[in-house]
């Protein structure tokens, strides 16, 4: 098959187009950084003759995004919008990237937004669509400025010396999810089209206390954790996934120790950066 992949140069993309890849399909990365906007003319003709799209492009952030909400609005719905459109015309499948819907957020609302007119190019226009429900993911590669990503964050204050930072008590939970395995169920995705909702989690829950501690106990930083408010657009809220599409797709994401230490020590290199 002929798969793009929107976003397919940023984390999670580079991870779906090398597993694709090695599994003998032809995969696009459509990608700003290499040129092609989601919101530009460019990317009809990046997506000509396309067999399915995993539609990964977009703008994140919790708090940062009230400071940008037409960005979002205009990247991750319209943007949203222009895909379907390329996969209506091509016929083509769609793969979209959604998140546990538990806070209200910019990012969570305009992600809602996307999912549904999916469902409506799905209904009235024969899209075949399915969704990979992405839980808290991590692994080598992950963006460590910018949108603040649990792992990456604590990683490199934690080599630093300096205090971890937690955004409330620590009590809630996370289910932490390799990338690698991310690329897979969103390329296993493609298989399907009835509106399937996968979840991209292990049904693992660390609560966040316990995932500093473990950054701690990998990187040897005595530091600690330094306890803060919680971020605008964010509440107490415990995250596991809870195995949707699992049996659909004959396998499931886990957690794996190793996985988290060459993630903490990955970051190890960047601690020197001011």
């Amino acid at each position: 098959m002929r798969i793009a992949v929107t976003g397919g140069d940023g984390f999670i993309g580079r991870y779906a187009v090398e597993y694709l890849r090695e599994n003998g399909h032809e995969a696009l990365a459509v990608d700003r950084a290499s040129g092609i906007d989601i919101l530009e003319d460019k990317l009809e003709t990046a997506l000509k003759d396309v067999d399915g799209v995993i539609h990964l492009a977009g703008v994140l952030g919790t708090d940062e995004l009230f400071d940008m909400v037409e960005t979002a609005i205009d990247v991750n719905v319209k943007g949203t919008y222009r895909v379907l459109e390329a996969c209506r015309k091509n016929e083509a499948r769609f793969v979209g990237i959604t998140m546990p819907q538990v806070w209200k957020n910019v990012y969570q609302t305009t992600k809602q937004c996307a999912q549904n007119l999916s469902y409506a190019w799905h209904e009235n226009f024969q899209v075949p669509v399915s969704h990979v429900r992405a839980f808290n993911a991590f692994g080598p590669g992950q963006k460590h400025y910018g949108v603040q990503k649990i792992l990456p964050t604590f990683a490199l204050k934690a080599w630093r010396g300096e205090a971890i930072p937690v955004w409330g008590d620590g009590t809630q939970t996370v289910d932490l999810v390799y990338s690698a395995d991310l690329g897979r169920m969103l390329a296993d995705a493609l298989q399907f089209g009835d509106c399937e909702v996968f979840d991209g989690g292990t049904g693992v829950a660390f609560t966040v206390n316990e995932v500093a501690q473990m950054v701690l106990e990998v990187t040897g930083s005595k530091a600690g954790i330094e306890y803060l408010p919680m971020r605008k657009g964010e509440t107490k809220t415990d995250l596991v996934a809870k195995g949707d599409g699992w049996e659909k797709l004959g396998w499931r994401p886990e957690f794996r120790s190793s996985d988290l230490e060459q993630t903490v020590l990955h970051y190890r290199r960047f601690a020197t950066e001011a």
